[in-house]
């Protein structure tokens, strides 16, 4: 057993004597990355509302998005409108607080969309952190 330990011990020992000359470097896109922009983009819907908005961007970019309300009444999505079509990316229902990091599969318009699914106005605060060179153009 001791072989064994030692061998552990010594590649352990091994892997953390690393270069440390070399400083760390994190792209706009990478997880870690600080926001190159937060957006607080609030709305109050009335029941059955819809509100859009606009992210403008590609692969390279990320656009980190935080909703929350009182209720779990959240509708949301994220979607594109390639050629004729639609293309939802992703969606959530009857959501309370929503955090998700879309990173686009192609350079575009990519729209946010937050529906009230409740039986009341729906106050909700809505924070968006973009990295890289997305863009936010706000509700249409």
């Amino acid at each position: 057993m001791r072989p064994i330990c030692l061998c552990l011990c010594l590649l352990l020992a091994a892997l953390a004597c690393g270069d440390a000359a070399e400083p760390a470097t994190i792209d706009a896109a990478g997880v870690d990355a600080a926001p190159r922009e937060t957006v607080t983009a609030d709305r109050t819907l009335g029941v059955g509302e819809i509100a859009e908005g606009i992210l403008t961007g590609g692969p390279a970019d990320r656009a980190d998005l935080h909703l929350a309300a009182a209720t779990a009444a959240i509708d949301w999505n994220i979607h594109g409108h390639a050629g004729s079509g639609t293309q939802t990316v992703v969606e959530g229902l009857a959501q309370l607080t929503v955090d998700y990091g879309f990173v686009p599969s192609a350079q575009g318009e990519w729209f946010v969309l937050v529906r009230n699914g409740g039986t009341a106005p729906l106050a909700v605060t809505v924070r968006l952190e973009l990295h890289g060179a997305m863009t936010w153009s706000g509700w249409q």
